[in-house]
């Protein structure tokens, strides 16, 4: 019986410690983001993009800008790449032009 209960924490002490392992891994994704000029015009195309998109796969995020006729994404790159996101879209009917990601602005020493 002592000897059953040994090999029963053993399992369980090895099973959280995999299990561990595995969160920790799975956190390490690689998120970017990336947005699109395209030729969205009305909020029929804005409910087809919104509708569809989310469904390839890498997505996480996305926002839809009617007036400046971007597409905001975050995406998780090891699933997926700009260009992948940015012929999605094209198969939705719509041109898709990326703009170039902005540095952030220094901050000022006041």
């Amino acid at each position: 019986m002592k000897r059953f209960a040994s090999l029963l924490l053993a399992v369980l002490t090895a099973g959280l410690l995999s299990a561990g392992l595995y969160a920790a891994d799975k956190k390490k994704t690689d998120i970017k983001e990336v947005t699109f000029v395209t030729s969205i015009d009305c909020k029929n195309c804005v409910k087809k993009v919104e509708a569809k998109l989310p469904y390839e796969k890498g997505v996480k995020d996305l926002k839809i800008n009617l007036d400046d006729k971007t597409v905001w994404i975050k995406y998780d790159a090891s699933k997926t790449d700009s260009e992948k996101l940015a012929a999605a879209i094209v198969k939705l009917g719509y041109t898709a032009e990326e703009l170039p990601s902005t540095p952030e602005a220094p901050v000022k020493n006041r």
